[in-house]
């Protein structure tokens, strides 16, 4: 039986594969997907559901002033099946698309953040979430029964000495009779971590005299399993994230996930699985964040005045407003065309996109908080605890602005994702030299006329066409320049700017198809919208072209040195209190 194509291989197919390799495939995005209406009532009627639950049983001022989900609201989490949104009715499971188990996810975060967030770390990245990736036979079987039980899940990666490593210090020994492994580590910031019943846990297992990272299911009321301390986080008070401790912690050898490459990443349909929990994780809870700021500000605008005037008539303040509007409509239609239709089939091919909307979602959340803070001016930064006192609406801007920071950090940070999806999505494409350079090296052709897009649209979308090809272009010219791609991925700062670029040009792009999709079914001011959003990213490319163009640039190397070795600079610190 052949191995299945790594992910890199299948998003070649998608669209922003294509748009990495220079192509700006408008065929692909133009009859922009529409869930399926039955999947949609399917959706609709779970989340009225959970809104009738959550407005009776979960109070999110409650769950902020004492930081944690109590047992009793888990429990019942549980009992009306929320922690089996994707799994099969026949299993007891609500039977959810991926679409749909987002829009629930986004529905529950909007509400109280920490109690959505249970259920993305467990529906995103849990063991049942990556059942598609194991073999029918007893694991799976095992997998599919704990999951039919009830049992809340999460995955244990981390360690102290960062994530994603390219080897565990937690250790994984095989016992003499090779009836079990023999686990043996820590772990920091697991999600679910102090609550969860089953967790994938990696580990570095030595085994034949070949080293690699793998994956074990292990029952945390396992002797040696320990939660050495619940994190207290800056924001997402209430969140069960947790420093874990194994000692000598038997699995038994048939819960182990048989791999075939060295580390888990690199097994096709893992990766793609951990990016779609980061849809779930971070992009359905920026998108809840900016919907919620976007309401504030409506509400903000409609009860204040300013020299006689609503504040809503002033120019700069109609500009604020617009620009939070036209970020909603790009994440949502950066998610919608990530996972509309999306199946386990099919999911490799979205796994570009899913990695891009992380930061997408994340940097644009940040920037919508911010500007609501400065809207709502001295009431963005009181508390909700001081509003309520003084008798005004407690909005919590406080608490959303302290949650949104954590979503750049969450699944990766920011910048670290940028490098890694440039590294093996973008520049992946030109080591080898590609077979298309010679196209690359011609001017591009413009795009057919788009008759559902206003005229300052359809200039847009003929920019961002050109800008691909532009992005490719330069992506192949460092390729000549750099023939070693270690030397060209050590230039960090290079690729974080050309991975920004096209996470730029991508949501240009589904938001322009999303606006024409609409508008062909008669909502046209989607479009006034995709104007707005694609005006100031036209801004932002040319920022980060600036750049990435730049020949000269500062002694940071040496700055960074001369700190770091202490004595020199340490001028900058005068007239502060240093603890010892």
């Amino acid at each position: 039986m052949s191995q299945p194509l790594h992910p890199a291989t299948r998003s070649r197919e998608g669209f922003l594969g294509q748009l990495f390799a220079g192509k700006l495939r408008w065929d692909l995005v133009r009859a922009f997907p529409e869930q399926d209406p039955e999947e949609r009532r399917q959706g609709d009627a779970v989340i009225a559901e959970v809104e009738r639950f959550l407005k009776e049983h979960v109070d999110p001022d409650e769950v902020e002033r004492t930081g944690r989900i109590s047992p009793e609201l888990r429990e019942a989490l549980r009992a009306r099946g929320y922690y089996k949104l994707q799994m099969e009715r026949e299993l007891g499971g609500r039977g959810l698309s991926m679409l749909n188990t987002f829009r629930v996810i986004e529905a529950v975060m909007s509400w109280c953040l920490p109690v959505g967030y249970t259920l993305a770390i467990h529906s995103g990245l849990g063991a049942g979430a990556i059942i598609e990736a194991v073999q029918a036979g007893p694991l799976r079987d095992y997998v599919r029964g704990r999951m039919a039980e009830g049992a809340i899940s999460g995955w244990a990666d981390t360690e102290p000495t960062g994530a994603s490593v390219r080897r565990a210090s937690t250790t994984a020994t095989p016992t003499e009779d090779g009836a079990a492994y023999v686990l043996n580590g820590e772990k920091v910031y697991i999600g679910n971590g102090s609550i969860a019943d089953l967790l994938n846990v990696t580990a570095t297992l030595c085994e034949g005299g070949r080293e690699q990272i793998s994956l074990f299911f292990v029952e945390t009321a396992s002797p040696g399993f320990r939660v050495r301390a619940e994190h207290g986080l800056m924001g997402l008070r209430g969140l069960p994230i947790a420093a874990l401790s194994l000692d000598n912690v038997r699995v038994p050898r048939e819960r182990m996930l048989a791999m075939t490459q060295e580390h888990w990443r690199n097994t096709p349909l893992l990766e793609p699985l951990s990016a779609l929990g980061r849809m779930y994780i971070i992009v359905a809870a920026s998108l809840a964040l900016s919907k919620k700021c976007l309401q504030w500000s409506r509400e903000f605008l409609h009860r204040r005045l300013a020299q006689g005037r609503a504040l809503g008539d002033f120019d700069e303040i109609q500009r604020l407003v617009s620009t939070t509007a036209a970020e909603v409509f790009a994440m949502e239609s950066v998610a919608r065309w990530s996972l509309t239709g999306v199946t386990a089939d099919n999911l490799p091919v979205r796994w570009f996109e899913q990695v891009a909307a992380k930061n997408i979602a994340s940097l644009a959340c940040a920037r919508i908080v911010d500007r609501t803070v400065s809207l709502l001016a001295a009431e963005g930064y009181e508390t909700a605890e001081s509003k309520a006192a003084r008798g005004v609406a407690p909005v919590p801007l406080e608490r959303a602005l302290r949650d949104a920071r954590a979503f750049r950090v969450a699944g990766g940070v920011d910048f670290l994702v940028d490098h890694k999806a440039a590294r093996e999505g973008l520049f992946s494409l030109y080591y080898p030299s590609p077979s298309h350079a010679a196209e690359l090296e011609a001017p591009p052709s413009p795009l057919p006329v788009e008759e559902h897009l206003s005229a300052r649209n359809r200039e847009h979308l003929q920019l961002t066409a050109r800008e691909v090809h532009r992005l490719a272009r330069g992506c192949l010219e460092l390729s000549r320049r750099y023939p070693d791609a270690g030397v060209l991925y050590a230039r960090e700062r290079t690729l974080i700017l050309l991975n920004q670029l096209s996470n730029e040009l991508f949501t240009m792009s589904v938001t322009l198809a999303h606006a024409s999709a609409l508008a062909s079914r008669g909502q046209p001011h989607a479009g006034e919208l995709a104007d707005i959003y694609c005006t100031a990213a036209r801004y932002r490319l040319d920022d980060l072209w600036r750049q990435a163009d730049a020949e000269a640039e500062p002694d940071f190397a040496g700055v960074s040195a001369r700190w770091l070795s202490g004595g020199e600079l340490d001028f900058l610190l005068c007239d502060v209190l240093t603890r010892p």
